[in-house]
């Protein structure tokens, strides 16, 4: 049943923005705003702010000691990409995204990292790596949370959903980015330092 409350006060220029970004969905400007409200909400719910686990990343990634990555966030607030800080011997890229969605309180999303190369034997590497790093997550982690998770992987590419450990379950938004971050830049030392591709990545640029 829809209530009728006071009436709300938007700045000319948000708007203007948000008439914008209706014409551009065909939408109303009334179902832009309650989606935008709606996922604020959400976001604020279950003792997590969605939001702030995205400013946790973005801020700790662009810190000196994180390895000069290079993050652009989504502009939905709710979703990051990362540039790995390597200097490249065949010009592959790696990029790693974060997204955070809608979910029961311990899931909150999912960590994709993408490798672009059209050389076959970093491609084949990648691979290796990957399927040696999920063995040895099934290996170490919890049981009950190893099994809830759900690997991805293809050419090129690793996806693994983002679970709050259970060391963290009184946790905020900022501490799970923290955590978060901090996955991001094992894999990537260990991928360039430890793993196949070892031998294809030379040193990490400087700044």
């Amino acid at each position: 049943m829809n209530e009728d409350f006071d009436s709300i006060r938007i700045l000319q220029e948000i708007m203007l923005e948000l008439r914008g970004l209706a014409r551009e969905r065909e939408v109303s400007v009334s179902e832009i705003v309650h989606e935008a409200l709606d996922e604020y909400l959400f976001a604020r719910t279950g003792g997590v702010n969605l939001f702030d686990i995205i400013h946790s990343i973005e801020n700790d990634m662009r810190r000196a000691e994180a390895g000069h990555f290079v993050t652009s966030p989504d502009p939905s607030g709710l979703a990051i990409f990362i540039k790995s800080p390597i200097r490249y011997v065949y010009r592959p890229e790696i990029r790693y995204e974060v997204r955070v969605v809608r979910s029961g309180k311990a899931f909150f999303g999912k960590l994709s990292v993408v490798l672009r190369s059209h050389d076959m034997d970093t491609l084949r590497g990648f691979s290796e790596f990957a399927a040696l790093w999920i063995e040895l997550e099934r290996k170490y982690l919890p049981r009950n949370r190893a099994e809830q998770i759900i690997y991805t992987t293809d050419a090129g590419y690793f996806g693994r959903q983002i679970y709050r450990p259970e060391a963290m379950e009184q946790s905020d938004g900022q501490s799970v980015g923290d955590v978060i971050s901090s996955y991001i830049r094992v894999f990537d030392e260990l991928l360039m330092a430890r793993g196949p591709l070892s031998g294809i990545f030379s040193v990490r640029s400087k700044p």
